[in-house]
């Protein structure tokens, strides 16, 4: 019978991947599909990819809803020919035992540190049934909301608390708020917004951060910009140039193009420049793959089509995955220098202020310059200052001398 049916896992995209959140089922329970077709979509990583029906079948079973977050490896659907019985499907849901590569609880253990988690349930539930449980998605908007959990009648599958039950708790407290002339309006985390406050957090606790700061003169780079847009007869933006700097400046200090993973670094050979975008669900990397070895016209027409692809939250997991470092420029919202939070594994991440006009020191004599700001943050487990140091040096002689370029 075994063969009769088919589980439907969350999958793993990427090496760093431990959960997914389901965006949405392309197929209702009872509906027929085929194998290969687009059976639900899964949020991970700032992007949202399709998953695949592994089988032919019908729909049975969903096991995660919209909303909710599951591991890598967890059950989240069950496919059957019309042969398979209601009670081989059960006998299958409950002797299903998915991949362990997740830091969130057993799915099927009472969830910790809430509130009558582990207590009968009450309003009539019988002897030896099986306990309230709560998604994980739910616990951690819970958490957000600073949300009791034992307030909260599950909705779910054996009383289950789900995204939904929280968020519907949230909203019926703020409405039954009395007196209260400026209410705040609750948004629960998306699921980019939550990937990206994990792995902030992680890299500001477990990453050794240290700063420089070099001051350039971007005169000559603007112009530079202007005069390889005319030749290339399309748009050539500063930042184009920024980012041909900084590739050819990593392929000189290979230390600062490199990954740390446990106890190894892993320097390579190109410089795939990772460039930050502010897309709608929050800030997206796209990489600009092997840099070094592209033309800056090439290098415009690959961020002009990243850029925009990631406006309309078109790029796949190959667009984004495997930045080598990372350009974060700010310069267009007239900030004169910010600084950057390394994204791991990488080592480090350049922050780029604005071009503003400033007076400086020029042969003995004050004088007026546009001058731009670069922040280097780095890795002190695997960057010494001096490397840093020598990094910016070489990445100020390309921009202030762009003919190189």
């Amino acid at each position: 019978m075994s063969e009769l049916i088919h589980a439907v896992t969350m999958p793993k995209w990427g090496i760093e991947m431990v959960e997914g959140t389901i965006v949405q089922w392309n197929v209702a329970v009872g509906q027929h599909i085929d194998k290969g077709a687009a059976l639900l979509e899964v949020e991970t990583e700032k992007i949202v990819n399709t998953v695949d029906a592994p089988a032919g079948g019908t729909l049975r079973r969903i096991i995660a809803d919209a909303g909710e977050a599951r591991p890598v490896g967890a059950l989240l659907a069950v496919l059957a020919e019309a042969a398979a019985s209601e009670q081989a499907i059960e006998a299958f849901i409950a002797a299903f035992k998915g991949a362990t590569v997740s830091f969130e609880p057993e799915e099927s253990a009472p969830a910790a540190g809430i509130p009558g988690a582990g207590a009968p349930v009450e309003d009539g539930a019988a002897a030896g049934e099986e306990p309230a449980r709560v998604s994980p998605h739910a616990q951690r908007l819970a958490e957000r909301l600073g949300i009791d959990l034992a307030q909260i009648r599950g909705t779910g599958r054996n009383g289950r608390i789900t995204r939904e039950d929280v968020e519907a708790f949230a909203a019926q407290a703020q409405q039954s708020t009395p007196g209260s002339e400026n209410a705040p309006t609750r948004t629960p985390l998306s699921g980019t917004r939550a990937t990206i406050a994990r792995r902030l957090l992680e890299s500001t606790r477990t990453i050794p951060h240290f700063r420089l700061s070099i001051d350039v003169r971007a005169v000559a780079l603007v112009q530079r910009a202007a005069q390889v847009a005319q030749h290339a007869g399309r748009r050539v933006t500063v930042n184009d140039l920024l980012v041909r700097s900084c590739a050819l400046a990593l392929v000189q200090h290979r230390e600062l193009n490199a990954w740390l993973e446990g106890e190894e670094i892993l320097t390579f050979a190109h410089a795939d420049v990772a460039v930050a975008v502010a897309a709608a669900g929050g800030l997206i990397t796209p990489v600009v793959r092997a840099a070094d070895s592209k033309s800056v016209p090439q290098i415009a027409a690959t961020t002009a089509d990243l850029f925009e692809r990631a406006r309309r939250g078109t790029l796949t997991r190959e667009d984004i995955a495997g930045g080598t470092f990372t350009l974060s420029n700010l310069g267009m919202f007239g900030l004169p220098r910010f600084d950057a939070i390394i994204n791991p594994p990488q080592v480090a991440i350049l922050a780029v202020g604005a071009a503003q006009e400033r007076v400086i020191v020029h042969e003995g004599a004050p004088a007026v310059a546009k001058v731009m700001t670069l922040t280097l943050s780095a890795d002190h487990r695997v960057i010494d200052g001096a490397a840093g140091a020598k990094f910016l040096g070489t990445l100020r002689e390309l921009i202030e001398d762009p003919t190189q370029l």
